[in-house]
């Protein structure tokens, strides 16, 4: 009787250690909630701030965030009054506090320097790391093999490899 308690409790010991790496994987990865103009490297993100705009973008719930008079207005497109911003190239500060817009004065102050600063970030449109194909319309997003491309030409099934060689096979 007292193995089997003793097997019990750490069954139970064990079964809470996974549950709870679990929950730590799930919170500390959130790849595929990054827009394609996000700066590559970060598992985690939950806003970026773009001082040259002076607006943040909610990653998870792909909102953006800027201000209009003493509002913070939500949108899931870009605000018109920056339809010619250039994600891509302004510099993005990744914060994962929670609702960083209501420390706002702390972080335009801190990042006041970066207003005019031609961002040097690569982005993740343009990497070409495996971790983010997971992203929709990434470049790389449900390709299912960079080694084996099928081309069809009528009866004839060409397979091309990367080596450059060419064996046409019947088609079935």
């Amino acid at each position: 009787m007292k193995n089997l308690k003793i097997l019990m409790l750490f069954t139970a010991f064990f079964l809470m250690n996974i549950t709870d790496t679990n929950a730590k994987l799930s919170v500390n990865a959130n790849i595929s909630s990054q827009p394609l103009w996000g700066p590559v490297s970060y598992d985690r993100v939950e806003y970026y701030y773009m001082p040259e705009y002076d607006m943040y973008y909610n990653s998870p719930k792909a909102q953006f965030i800027h201000r209009k008079g003493n509002k913070w207005i939500y949108s899931n497109a870009l605000p018109y009054q920056y339809k010619n911003a250039n994600l891509y190239s302004t510099y993005k500060v990744v914060i994962n506090d929670p609702k960083p817009y209501l420390k706002h004065n702390f972080y335009s102050k801190k990042y006041k320097g970066y207003k005019n600063y031609r961002s040097k970030q690569s982005s993740i449109r343009d990497s070409k790391h495996s971790k983010y194909k997971v992203i929709k319309n990434h470049p790389s997003h449900s390709k299912k093999s960079d080694k084996h491309i099928n081309i069809n030409k009528g009866n004839m099934k060409k397979s091309i490899h990367k080596s450059g060689n060419h064996k046409p096979q019947k088609k079935q």
